[in-house]
């Protein structure tokens, strides 16, 4: 098999990526990588190009952000070969190679270099007993779908906003609560207690890391064959933005607007349909259904082999 795959994401981190090319070819060859370098030019592209990899490639490195590296590791799994997934880090939020010390170009590279590689669990989703998605960090229902959706359409609309990622992320949180898209009544269960009542946000981790470094999940672990679930409870935007702010250190937890949980299965249940989020995108069916009354968010233990 031949060693190394690069599969550049241009597009990533609204189009910032692209102007990274040269500094990363130049690091690679630097460190004396045997590697192919392919652009991608869309994600279908991505996706294809992935699959057709697992077969030929040893490792497939995805240069991009969190959602490049998902995109990736589905393609991996689904094929179910022995590829091994590297990151470099070229997006918005970089929380995914955050995880494993990989947030910085030159330790993602060094990395890949010393090559050494460990098993992960990955997150997937299932509608009606299809796999939607897999997801290496986290799936967001509630206001992280909304904020997503959002943020995507001012990015089609105001391109100098939407590529100041703070503000974007204020403007869409104001208008999802205005819009009254959140709170959602969720039924949740999850082989213990089950939750049932409204949720502003219900974020399910298999990393710490969330919205560029904050600590949603403390105590979640790539290889414990759990996910984390942090459940936001509707509450004033003074306090989403004091839960955001401790969640910088992992202290939102002392809130009571905020509840933890861990399961290797959850099952959601809304009477008005759902969005899912997972690494960055909105998930949805191959006819466009982007909605959902009944989500499935499990993992798969040790189900991927990644350099870090």
């Amino acid at each position: 098999m031949k060693p190394m795959l690069v599969l550049f994401n241009p597009s990533s981190n609204q189009g910032r990526a692209a102007g990274k090319r040269r500094i990363l070819q130049a690091a690679l060859n630097r460190a004396g990588l045997e590697h192919a370098f392919v652009v991608t030019q869309s994600v279908g592209h991505l996706r294809r190009m992935a699959r057709e990899a697992g077969r030929d490639y040893k490792i497939i490195v995805g240069a991009g952000g969190d959602s490049t590296y998902s995109i990736i590791a589905g393609e991996i799994t689904a094929g179910r070969t022995d590829a091994v997934l590297g990151m470099i880090p070229l997006g918005s939020s970089n929380d995914v190679p955050r995880e494993f010390g990989l947030e910085r170009m030159d330790r993602a590279v060094q990395a890949l270099k010393e090559g050494r590689t460990r098993a992960i669990d990955l997150g997937v989703v299932r509608a009606g007993g299809s796999v939607l998605g897999c997801f290496l960090g986290q799936a967001n229902v509630g206001l992280g779908a909304v904020v997503n959706r959002r943020v995507a359409r001012m990015a089609e609309r105001r391109r100098k906003t939407a590529r100041r990622q703070w503000a974007a992320g204020y403007l869409a949180v104001r208008a999802a609560l205005w819009s009254r898209e959140v709170p959602l009544r969720l039924d949740i269960k999850d082989g213990g207690p089950a939750y049932s009542g409204k949720v502003l946000a219900a974020v399910f981790s298999n990393i710490r890391y969330w919205a560029t470094g904050k600590i949603i999940a403390p105590k979640a672990r790539t290889d414990d064959g759990l996910l984390d679930l942090c459940l936001i409870k509707p509450c004033r935007f003074l306090r989403l933005a004091e839960i955001y702010r401790l969640a910088g250190k992992g202290r939102h937890g002392r809130l009571r607007q905020v509840e933890f949980r861990q399961a290797g299965v959850f099952r959601l249940r809304s009477e008005v349909p759902m969005e899912i989020q997972a690494d960055g995108d909105i998930l949805g069916t191959s006819d466009g259904r982007t909605r959902f009354n009944d989500l499935e968010i499990g993992i798969l233990p040790a189900a991927l082999q990644i350099i870090g």
